[in-house]
């Protein structure tokens, strides 16, 4: 009880005057565990997050993801948004088809309030299609998972060697040939220091973009090519893809160790950037 304890006063001592509003354990640095207070200043509606070490008992200071830090942040908080972002979507497409399905009933002369006939069904039928066949591709790369919290870089560039070239290279060394410089992450250019040198995974026409397209992805896998898949603050590598409905994912190889190097499906949305593997 002491723990719990320290938890919800140190927020209160915080901000005296804040409404505290949640506190749930978190994985706030993997693997570091920690206590997450969402506290509400009363006067200006503003929400504060803190975090508190679960060992140390010591407050975290908060800073946000950048593209080569993952910041303070859950990695269930993540999924969530994802989540949130995939639902969102996918309720969008429902009243699309709900509209269309309207419309066409009207153009038929066919009421939406009356009884279901044969007859009705018919006459909407020839209008319904489908329209792209449920498929999934898997080019079966395989998945490392990163030996330290801000090798995510190094570790999905050693798949993607594994893959091109069949060489295993170490992270460490992955790591110096794109000027890693501990405890930090590495900048996409950096990045591309080791995919295009000769003495790295020798693709030198390989690049970054933040045009991160489910086609662009289609057009990758389709050609034998996976690639580095980055969402804020983390860098994985995607192998494949699925289309179920009108549901798209992303097969993911994650190198985030809580995964244990099983690739998951991931709906597609979450990027902000890619590296595509170029001879």
């Amino acid at each position: 009880m002491r723990y719990l304890g320290y938890f919800v006063t140190s927020p209160k001592n915080e901000y005296p005057e804040g409404e505290i509003k949640s506190t749930q354990m978190v994985v706030y640095d993997y693997p570091i565990v920690g206590a997450m207070t969402i506290v509400k200043d009363k006067t200006t509606g503003v929400e504060h997050r803190i975090f508190v070490d679960a060992y140390t008992l010591e407050k975290v200071e908060d800073k946000p993801a950048t593209e080569t830090e993952p910041g303070i942040w859950s990695i269930y908080e993540q999924r969530l948004k994802n989540g949130i972002d995939n639902n969102l979507r996918h309720w969008q497409k429902s009243d699309e088809l709900a509209k269309s399905i309207e419309q066409a009933a009207a153009t038929k002369g066919v009421s939406i309030n009356a009884a279901v006939t044969e007859e009705n069904i018919k006459k909407l039928s020839a209008d319904i299609t489908k329209s792209r066949t449920d498929v999934e591709v898997d080019l079966g790369a395989t998945v490392y998972a990163q030996i330290t919290s801000y090798y995510c870089a190094p570790a999905t560039a050693k798949m993607l060697t594994k893959y091109y070239n069949d060489e295993s290279p170490h992270q460490t060394t992955i790591y110096e040939m794109m000027n890693g410089v501990a405890p930090n992450g590495v900048t996409y250019p950096n990045q591309l220091l080791y995919y295009r040198s000769s003495n790295g995974m020798n693709k030198p026409d390989s690049f970054s973009t933040d045009t991160v397209s489910f086609a662009g992805a289609m057009n990758e896998i389709n050609n034998g090519r996976p690639f580095a898949s980055g969402v804020p603050g983390h860098v994985r590598m995607c192998r494949g893809y699925k289309i179920s409905g009108s549901n798209e994912y992303l097969r993911i190889g994650d190198p985030n160790p809580i995964y244990f190097c099983v690739p998951y499906w991931e709906a597609f949305g979450s990027e902000n950037k890619r590296i595509y593997v170029r001879s």
